[in-house]
């Protein structure tokens, strides 16, 4: 079966940066947050051990 080239489509690339460009942008916004929500639940599971060590 022969394989069909496909012209790139300026607008489409165009697109495409610009969704990622968003998703990288939102990645950057939520990061912080994730961080300190990831911190949090470590804090609550070492005083969970702390309390149930044979778990």
């Amino acid at each position: 079966m022969p394989v069909q080239l496909v012209k790139p489509n300026p607008a489409t690339a165009q697109r495409v940066a610009e969704v990622r460009a968003s998703m990288v942008d939102m990645a950057h916004a939520v990061a912080p947050a994730a961080q300190k929500a990831c911190e949090e639940m470590g804090r609550s599971l070492a005083g969970l051990k702390k309390q149930r060590p044979d778990a």
